[in-house]
């Protein structure tokens, strides 16, 4: 059998016993809140990451030039997406219990150590290398566990799970534009690291996968015959010549580096058209808190359009708001608070449902290779995207902005592209929910 339909409309061209996914009761929600917990630490930081961009930019980065400082970023998309290959490998083997510890660890001495960065390279080893990489394991373990666990309310509960991310980056930016002014910026990211601490204390008692679906690891290898599998089995190019899941790569990449080079530089641009520094921080806290209001869009694309029609939605929603309000108005500090609430209530749901939709086209024990390579795909994508628009911004002239924004639209606009290419080699031009 290769396709079922669900609930009378959805097509899923995956062949998965159902009976397995308990889609609710009180494991699988814990489940769920221990994801929502780590994934604070996650896409927390991933969403915030402008506030941070932001300060160091204008102190102890001032006399960088804006080019070199957005390798930092760069690298650390990169860290956080590119970690998720063996990590995608290993949780499909052996589950999540070994590697979220690592992703722990590595996170955790990342994040305490930034407190004491001041050159670039402090930033890269300590940011990029160890907190991005540690937290690419852990978004692997969180999202794929929550996958054990759910099936037809799987883009739901991932919604739930990721509003972590959202909390993370109202509360973060906001959190340090008071600690920068107060304590300074060291003691500022020493908070922020023991708040990561403590909720990736809590994810790590509740977070577990379904056992129940996994395909474990039985015999015992050779250490060379293990590292050939995990080369051969996470690097699984083969599965690109699978259209569906190609077009859907393609988006993941666009998508998701989309979304973070404009959250990333957003402060910037308001800083220059004279938005005081801490109401910079305050409008990311506000993409993020609308954020919260967005990620309905998981029950919508469960119960009525499907995970592919509403993320081809927001992310044309996305263009558009860029290209009507941003570009042409963003000089207005009351525009820039409309078009962050707006683009942050449609833009949320992508980090929620892009693994989400990835699932949809594949089985459930290869969710773990196939979620790594595409965000292998992705990470390998940020180290053009990222480094491109802080060469685009330049010295910060109005019309490179302008241009910036520009390059952000297409971004989003490829993005929904490829997702419609991907629905139509799965689907066709049916009118079906998916």
């Amino acid at each position: 059998m290769s396709e079922t339909k669900l609930e009378g409309r959805e097509e899923t061209l995956v062949d998965n016993d159902l009976s397995l996914f308990p889609d609710g009761g009180r494991e699988a929600y814990t489940v769920v809140a221990g994801a929502c917990m780590g994934l604070t630490s996650v896409f927390g930081v991933v969403n915030s990451v402008g506030a941070i961009q932001a300060y160091i930019s204008e102190h102890q980065l001032k006399a960088v030039r804006t080019s070199t400082v957005s390798w930092i970023f760069a690298l650390y998309v990169f860290a956080v997406f590119a970690s998720n290959v063996l990590c995608g490998c290993y949780f499909d083997r052996n589950g999540c219990r070994t590697a979220k510890y690592l992703g722990i660890i590595l996170s955790v001495v990342g994040i305490f150590c930034l407190a004491e960065c001041k050159e670039v390279y402090q930033f890269i080893l300590c940011l990029s290398l160890l907190y991005g990489v540690g937290s690419g394991i852990l978004m692997t373990c969180l999202i794929s566990s929550v996958s054990t666990w759910f099936n037809r309310r799987r883009a739901h509960a991932t919604a739930i799970a990721s509003i972590g991310g959202s909390i993370g980056g109202i509360v973060f930016p906001i959190m340090l534009r008071k600690l920068y002014s107060e304590v300074g910026y060291a003691w500022a990211i020493r908070t922020l690291a023991f708040i990561i601490t403590a909720c990736l204390v809590l994810s790590t008692v509740l977070t577990r996968e379904n056992a129940a679906v996994m395909k474990y690891q039985r015999e015992k290898l050779p250490w060379r015959k293990t590292l050939q599998i995990y080369v051969r089995y996470s690097l699984d190019l083969g599965s690109l010549k699978d259209c569906k899941f190609l077009f859907c790569t393609l988006g993941c990449c666009f998508a998701e580096n989309g979304l973070i080079i404009t959250t990333t530089y957003f402060p910037s641009y308001a800083i220059s058209k004279g938005v005081p520094e801490s109401t910079s921080y305050a409008l990311i806290a506000i993409i993020n808190g609308c954020g919260i209001l967005g990620r309905c869009s998981g029950y919508i694309a469960d119960r009525f359009t499907g995970r592919f029609m509403i993320i081809t939605i927001c992310l044309l929603l996305m263009t558009l708001l860029s290209l009507v309000m941003w570009l042409p108005f963003g000089h207005s500090l009351k525009v820039l608070y409309a078009f962050s609430a707006l683009f942050g209530a449609v833009c949320s749901s992508i980090l929620s449902l892009v693994p989400v939709a990835m699932s949809q086209i594949c089985r459930t024990e290869d969710f773990g290779k196939r979620f790594g390579l595409m965000y292998l795909m992705t990470a390998l994508a940020s180290l053009a995207v990222m480094p491109a628009g802080g060469a685009i911004i330049g010295n910060g002239g109005a019309k490179q902005y302008d241009n910036f924004i520009i390059y952000c639209s297409v971004l989003t606009f490829s993005a929904a592209t490829s997702y419609i290419t991907s629905r139509f080699f799965a689907v066709g031009t049916k009118r079906v929910k998916f």
